[in-house]
């Protein structure tokens, strides 16, 4: 288990940088410098916090109308 773990974080380390061709380029070096990236970043994350509001607030709302399990037997 030990030994799978460690494979499977050296394989995603190791795909985090496909790009950069090993002993030849450093990290620092692939950056991409467009200025235009800042723009992405910042509409991702609008999405992803509009996202997490509207699932709490659609998981509160189902919480507060769950009717209840033994209503329906207890009125027969």
């Amino acid at each position: 288990a030990a030994v799978a773990m460690e494979a499977g974080w050296t394989t995603t380390e190791v795909g985090r940088q496909p790009w950069i061709v090993y002993g030849v380029m450093r990290t620092e070096e692939a950056v991409n410098p467009n200025p235009g990236l800042r723009f992405g970043l910042y509409v991702v994350l609008v999405v992803y916090a509009v996202l997490t509001v509207a699932t709490i607030s659609v998981l509160r709302r189902m919480r507060r109308r769950r009717p209840e399990l033994g209503a329906s037997h207890e009125s027969r």
